[in-house]
């Protein structure tokens, strides 16, 4: 029976209660022709041979009573003559009226034998009539009673069977209407239970073959609307309930998948997001530390250029002001070189940061796949939904339920849609996120490459005033210019050191926005991840 569809089941019922209805108005219909045999019968050969029987009869009896008062009354005999001439006439018209009326062969024996008793009575009536006339009436009231008589009483007792015959022979017609009419009654009543009973039968396993898997679709549609998407339907049917569970378990099954790849997607986006913000947590301090370092080497470079004035004041004090701008220098030098690695490693963490933003961007291009993926299996919902409906359409009242099992259906696609946007939107806000990290990163990568520029000319200008206060004792003639270019490069140096301030305090702001990027990712992230786990695979 799980074989059968809903559409087979019903033709069923409807053709099974069809051929009840047929055989039913067969069977009357066979009654109805009995009835109308036996009506035709009445109509063409009991009633007009009970008519005319009858009619005979009373023209027989009429002839003899004419010769009977032609006895008592003495009737001339031309008006006798007239008399039975008349009746003869009447009686002849009736006889040929039952003649055509005759279909059976008793009533035609019945009919034949009268005839000849009526000769017979024709025969002795004209003899009585010649005895009448040349007799006196005593002889010819004997003769009546010896020779007209008998034959009288002969054929008015067939006259009689006749009557008697055609009387039962309409009584049996109408009999066997009575019956025929009652027979047919009872067989309408009979059709009409087994119609009715063959009705029920069919609704009530029509309703235990659509009852059952509704119960089951609706309890998995409450658990998948719970986020229990390891609901699946086991029907076991071969009919439009087992394609139904075929598009159930086919939509589950992918649902389940994209939802475990989003799950291990916001898994990986938070762990993206972790590394992302303790790279820029570590680019901020060391930021920190190149702005310590460029206020040092400002302060060093404003106190090298206060001792250059002096000692162009003071030759005196040449040689203290050297090797203290020796050693200030030597110290620059240093604080030059540190720094230069310091801003290498800037540079190498900016690039870290722009490949942890790349995967970041790859992630979310992931994710957008996944719900790409996600709407097609919402259109396949909405277009199994409208199948659905247009099944139960073509069901009339039997497909109701499957009214509610396509709006059920329409409802959880139109949810996951809606789910499948937020998701859409968070993800773009991701992206745009990036895209600006990118940016800032791009920006503080191309600041730290100028920085390191300067560095060089910092560090190639720290070089030459070593080397000019290397060979200060020897040229001390050369003092005067000698310290006035250590003033110029100093002064170069201070510019150099206030455009490396400006730049680290750029780094710094750039760091503080991929900070607040970095923060709002991962609130994305967490919500995304949110979303996510409430759905049980």
């Amino acid at each position: 029976m799980k074989n059968i569809t809903l559409r087979q089941r019903l033709l069923t019922s409807f053709a099974a209660i069809l051929v009840i209805m047929l055989l039913m108005a067969l069977v009357d219909y066979s009654r109805l022709l009995a009835i109308d045999s036996e009506a035709q019968a009445i109509d063409d050969d009991s009633l007009p041979g009970l008519q005319y029987s009858a009619r005979i009869l009373s023209a027989w009896q009429q002839g003899y009573e004419i010769l009977g008062q032609a006895v008592t009354r003495q009737t001339p005999l031309p008006v006798l003559r007239d008399a039975l001439e008349r009746t003869d006439a009447s009686l002849n018209e009736q006889l040929r009226g039952y003649a055509q009326s005759v279909f059976i062969l008793d009533d035609r024996e019945v009919y034949e034998n009268f005839l000849k008793t009526m000769n017979a009575y024709r025969e002795a009536r004209t003899r009585f009539v010649a005895t009448l006339q040349d007799s006196d009436a005593v002889h010819a009231l004997a003769q009546l009673r010896d020779s007209v008589y008998p034959i009288y009483t002969s054929g008015r007792g067939q006259l009689d069977h006749m009557v008697e015959e055609n009387s039962a022979r309409a009584g049996l017609s109408v009999q066997h209407i009575i019956q025929t009419l009652r027979h047919a009654e009872w067989i309408l009543v009979v059709g009409l239970v087994l119609a009715l009973l063959a009705a029920i039968a069919f609704a009530a396993l029509l309703m235990r073959a659509i009852n059952s898997p509704m119960r089951k679709i609706v309890d998995s549609l409450g658990r998948f609307g719970n986020g229990d998407l390891g609901a699946r339907l086991q029907l076991a049917r071969r009919d439009e309930f087992g394609a139904i569970e075929a598009g159930f378990n086919r939509m589950a099954d992918e649902l389940a998948d994209l939802v475990g790849k989003a799950q291990r997607s916001a898994i990986q986006v938070a762990t993206s997001v972790t590394e992302i913000a303790a790279t820029s947590r570590q680019q901020q301090a060391t930021a920190s530390e190149v702005a310590s370092t460029t206020t040092e080497i400002g302060a060093t470079s404003r106190e090298i250029a206060a001792t250059a004035r002096d000692l162009v004041r003071t030759m005196n004090e040449v040689s203290t002001a050297a090797d203290q701008t020796a050693a200030l220098a030597d110290g620059g030098h240093h604080d030059l070189t540190r720094m230069e690695q310091t801003m290498r490693s800037v540079v190498e963490a900016a690039g870290s940061v722009n490949g942890k933003l790349g995967v970041l961007n790859e992630k979310a291009g992931n994710i957008n796949q996944v719900v790409t993926t996600i709407n097609k299996v919402a259109d396949q919902t909405n277009l199994l939904s409208l199948n659905a409906a247009i099944e139960a359409e073509k069901a009339g009242e039997y497909g109701r339920g499957f009214v509610v099992v396509a709006t059920e259906i329409r409802r959880l696609a139109d949810q996951t849609a809606v789910a499948t946007y937020d998701i859409e939107q968070i993800v773009r806000e991701i992206q745009s996120s990036v895209a600006a990290g990118v940016m800032g990163m791009d920006k503080f990568s191309e600041e730290v490459r100028r920085g390191m520029h300067d560095m060089q000319q910092v560090g190639e200008q720290l070089s030459q005033i070593i080397q000019h206060v290397q060979t200060l004792a020897p040229r001390v003639q050369v003092v005067n210019e000698g310290m006035q270019a250590q003033a110029t490069g100093a002064e170069q140096i201070n510019q150099a050191l206030t455009q490396l301030a400006d730049a680290t305090q750029q780094t710094v702001e750039s760091l503080r926005q991929s900070s607040v990027a970095i923060e709002d990712l991962n609130t994305v992230a967490g919500d995304l991840r949110g979303g996510v786990t409430r759905f049980k695979l």
